[in-house]
């Protein structure tokens, strides 16, 4: 009886344990990989909008984001840039207004956007573009070319389940530089081809559309072409200078909290997860490789980071908590001959522009400058 009561319990603690591993590889599928486009919340409101002040009541991570030195506040019917000094009042913020545009009033939804800028290049910087499409691997991909009297150019390569606008904040700095800009998709973003059952790969497929872009360029009379990748598409920049036969056309790039080890990242976020069982994350993982179709070593471009040869510009903050400032520093102190470190603080995930815009601008300044 006590043998049969004993193999009970275990029969259940294994079958938990199972289905343990089954949830999580199935939310580690959905949050890493997976592609959703959902209807954006807007929840915070305008308490009160002049000609040059803003008064905004915050609600969620507008409370935290509401506080950073540059950031952008959007609503369905406009947006505004709002930076400097602020005072708060009863969960009240007060902001300085830099621009506007569309129409915002007295209680309008808003939120705070990172990326500042989420219209176009017209409508928000006042810089002429033009939509653009070019042939990719998998069907046509579009993009905007934001044009200067230049035979230079840069690419921009946005994030997981981000949009082309993320490079939008950097567009000006780029422009007094003189270069022609493309902010351009890649597949598995809205209204552009499929691949692999919607799923974001971190560089393995999307360095093609990359590859793409750059062919785009250089048809258009880019003598000099460099990169900018955002978290994933750092990754997607990584894996395209190791892959592609068209990387000697490549002067530099510039990686933001780039994804360079998925592993770690993965390992990162079990370890924040409570009462998840030690080495409950090597079935798991191994799981979402068979769900996903991927091999996990291949996701670790630091283990090739001597077959590199392009300099870097390299952008990341200590207090990022999606991609661990580790791999970054990894990656600087293994290739120290090709990389350049911005190596800042304070900045959330993708926000180092945001509360060191005058650092990051002048690095970006010095580093392309040299090149071009």
């Amino acid at each position: 009886m006590i043998i049969l009561i004993t193999l009970s319990i275990l029969a259940m603690v294994i079958g938990i344990a199972v289905l343990v591993v089954i949830y999580y590889a199935v939310k580690t599928r959905h949050q890493g990989f997976k592609i959703f486009w959902r209807k954006l919340d807007y929840f915070s409101s305008i308490i009160s909008i002049g000609e040059n002040h803003i008064t905004f009541r915050p609600s969620g991570r507008d409370i935290c984001d509401g506080l950073l030195p540059n950031v952008g506040l959007t609503s369905r019917g406009g947006s505004l840039v709002v930076e400097g000094p602020m005072s708060i009042v009863n969960g009240n913020i007060t902001r300085k207004i830099i621009s506007r545009t569309g129409c915002l009033a007295k209680g309008t939804k808003v939120r705070t956007s990172l990326f500042v800028y989420e219209d176009n290049p017209k409508i928000n910087l006042g810089l002429g573009y033009s939509d653009v499409s070019f042939e990719s691997e998998l069907g046509i991909l579009t993009g905007w070319h934001i044009p200067v009297d230049s035979n230079a150019w840069i690419i921009g390569i946005h994030g997981h389940r981000s949009y082309r606008t993320e490079s939008m904040r950097f567009v000006p700095t780029f422009h007094r530089i003189g270069l022609n800009v493309l902010l351009s998709d890649y597949r598995n973003d809205q209204n552009a081809p499929i691949d692999k059952g919607g799923y974001h790969m971190f560089g393995l497929t999307e360095w093609r559309d990359l590859e793409s872009a750059v062919k785009f360029c250089h048809d258009n009379g880019a003598k000099k072409i460099f990169l900018m990748g955002h978290s994933m598409g750092g990754a997607i920049v990584i894996k395209y200078l190791l892959e592609s036969a068209t990387k000697s056309q490549i002067h530099g790039v510039i990686l933001e909290s780039p994804a360079l080890n998925l592993n770690k990242i993965i390992d990162m976020k079990a370890e924040e997860i409570p009462l998840l069982p030690r080495g409950a994350g090597y079935p798991i993982k191994k799981l979402v490789s068979r769900m996903v179709n991927l091999r996990w070593e291949d996701l670790n471009y630091l283990s090739r980071s001597g077959e590199l040869s392009t300099p870097i510009l390299l952008i990341h903050s200590d207090a990022d908590k999606t991609v661990p400032i580790s791999l970054s520093d990894d990656l600087a102190n293994s290739r120290p001959d090709i990389v350049t470190y911005l190596r800042l603080d304070k900045a959330q995930h993708g926000a180092a522009w945001n509360i060191h815009k005058e650092t990051v601008e002048c690095g970006i300044k010095a580093f392309l400058s040299e090149k071009i």
